[in-house]
């Protein structure tokens, strides 16, 4: 992803999930395929593609990648990387093999940099 969150290649599919700016959903959610959040979860989240937050997560997030320029309160498990844009904010831990935290995004949390399958326990 790159550092405007540009979502062509997502949008490409089929598969791509969006809750929009106006949103508030209460609960887990599982999603196949990528999904964009501009709105509100409150709850875990759960994704087998991408996921971009623009809005506010407040809950766990699993997924292969994950960028953000909104708020994520919880924390993030990724297969891939993990993106925090300028401007986003996030609390909670961070697993993954590659961590990217740009000038003007905040960090609240520890980051364990995931290097084998047996440091994903």
């Amino acid at each position: 992803m790159n550092d405007d969150l540009n979502l062509s290649q997502m949008e490409n599919n089929s598969s791509l999930s969006r809750i929009p700016t106006d949103a508030k959903l209460k609960g887990d959610l599982n999603v196949t395929g990528a999904i964009q959040v501009d709105g509100r979860l409150e709850g875990n989240l759960v994704s087998t593609g991408p996921v971009v937050v623009t809005g506010t997560v407040i809950g766990d997030i699993q997924s292969p990648s994950v960028a953000s320029s909104g708020t994520v309160k919880g924390n993030i498990k990724s297969s891939g990387h993990v993106k925090l844009m300028k401007g986003s904010f996030a609390r909670g831990d961070i697993h993954a093999p590659s961590v990217i935290v740009q000038e003007g995004a905040s960090h609240n949390g520890r980051i364990q940099l995931i290097t084998s399958v047996r440091d994903k326990r």
